[in-house]
């Protein structure tokens, strides 16, 4: 039995190509099972998943709910195309137009990528405008606005929205590097609501907010209405840092928005499903979106996502033609385990423990920035939290700079220490300390991993200049 252990590891290694990663670096760690919070390995390692499987498994592995409420639909129906209805896709689609803010009077599509859902936001928001300029007529539009269509996509520089060219190119991660110089016309990138690093080097509350007040004008010098079509943020930064915005960005966000008659999307892949302590981060800050993105958790065990989009922007499909689409969409088997996981949320009251169990966490960790000189900032809400290490607090130098994604350094060091020495996973390629745990993690797990990364903080203290 070992050695088939072995083998289907370095089977992986050989053919599987890694995500984002050089080939000849790959050593796939070998599972027997996971459970809860925690990966069991076939050489009897336990290993606690501090990321929740790319964010996907808020709920743990293995949920008896979920697990059950799979079983249960695969014996009737996995998956028909859209032309036929079965009762999870259609009740999930009801569901997320329900519990998203704003009317309910919504349209859903589903996908199995938060990239594919993000295409079709932004497909989506191009058509809306390009619907309202020739409802009017050529008769009716000012010359600056006959040609093009509006198509502009105004997004923020720490932002991840995914992999295809669409999302990548709305994207300020490294990772859009890979696909220039052939990213998608028309994107423009705002500065960041990014108060630890203020873009225009002033304070909040005496900044005024500027880094959004700066989308307004940027709006303008784009061409308005005439040529912008929306807006796209992560209600909080995620892969880019785990950024919450200073209070009263998105509802000046959204003024702004409605001023210029721009489409605003609000991309929750990693951010939705109680991750935050509410359902949908946005609803932290009131403001309701023409369209969400949602992913990641929404199909806990099954690759789901959704772009949900406001009864203002669907009404235009009524008529026209919806030019996106997937294979897969609105998989059924997927949709059943959303409806089970959205259930398990409400049933087992998760998003109250969300906010009792991040207070503790964020406590924690607040404390681990008095005793490490390489502590820069810590933040985050609910369950989504980041420690940001720096060489000096005074110039805050980063140890890690954006362009330095991939490059071995004291953050890299970090995580393989933990992942080594206390059994303790957080991927190594971010910007800083990710603390993203399953939303059931318990208060001794949590001294557990904080205990843990107290002692690994050290490896970056010592390189404090």
């Amino acid at each position: 039995m070992k050695k088939n252990n072995v083998d289907f590891g370095s089977i992986q290694q050989k053919y599987l190509m890694q995500c984002w990663s050089v080939q000849s670096h790959y050593a796939p760690i070998a599972v027997d099972k996971a459970d809860g919070c925690w990966i069991y390995t076939t050489d009897g390692r336990k290993i606690f998943d501090l990321r929740s499987a790319h964010e996907c498994i808020n709920l743990g592995f293995r949920h008896p709910k979920v697990l059950q409420a799979m079983r249960d639909q695969m014996e009737k129906v996995v998956y028909v195309t859209d032309d036929f209805a079965t009762r999870p896709t259609a009740q999930l689609a009801k569901t997320l137009a329900e519990i998203t803010p704003g009317d309910p009077n919504k349209r859903v599509w589903f996908a199995q990528s938060g990239a594919a859902a993000v295409e079709a936001a932004i497909k989506a928001a191009r058509f809306y405008k390009y619907h309202q300029m020739i409802t009017k007529g050529l008769d009716n539009l000012s010359a600056e606005m006959q040609y093009p269509y509006p198509y502009k996509i105004i997004s923020r520089y720490r932002s991840w929205h995914g992999s295809t060219t669409g999302a990548a190119s709305v994207s300020g991660d490294p990772r859009r590097w890979f696909i220039e110089p052939f990213t998608m016309p028309g994107v423009k990138h705002a500065p960041d609501a990014y108060c630890y690093r203020c873009p225009f080097h002033k304070t909040y509350p005496e900044c005024d907010i500027d880094c959004v007040e700066y989308i307004d004008q940027m709006i303008e010098l784009e061409g308005g209405s005439n040529k912008v079509a929306a807006v796209i943020v992560e209600p909080i930064v995620g892969s880019n840092g785990i950024i919450p915005p200073p209070e009263g960005y998105f509802p000046r966000l959204r003024e702004i928005c409605n001023k210029w008659d721009v489409v605003l999307i609000v991309d929750e892949t990693m951010t939705g499903l109680g991750r935050t302590g509410k359902m949908f981060a946005i609803e932290h800050y009131n403001t309701v979106p023409d369209i969400i993105v949602t992913g990641k958790a929404l199909g806990v065990y099954c690759p789901l996502t959704a772009t949900i989009f406001s009864s203002k922007i669907a009404q235009v499909f009524e008529n026209n033609v919806f030019g996106h689409g997937q294979s897969f969409s609105g998989h059924a088997l997927a949709c059943a385990a959303a409806l089970a996981s959205i259930k398990v949320l409400d049933e087992e009251g998760i998003l109250d423990r969300v906010k009792e169990m991040g207070q503790y966490l964020g406590n924690r960790l607040k404390s681990l920035q008095q005793a490490h000189k390489s502590v820069g900032d810590v933040r985050g809400i609910g369950l989504f939290w980041t420690i940001e290490l720096v060489k000096n607090r005074q110039t805050k130098e980063p140890f890690r700079k954006q362009t330095e994604k991939y490059t071995h350094n004291v953050v890299t060091e970090i995580s393989e220490y933990l992942l080594r020495k206390k059994n303790i996973y957080i991927p190594a390629d971010k910007f800083g300390i990710w603390i993203v745990p399953p939303l059931i993690v318990k208060n001794e797990e949590i001294d557990f991993l904080v205990d843990s990364i107290d002692e690994a903080l050290k490896i970056a203290d010592d390189k404090v200049t």
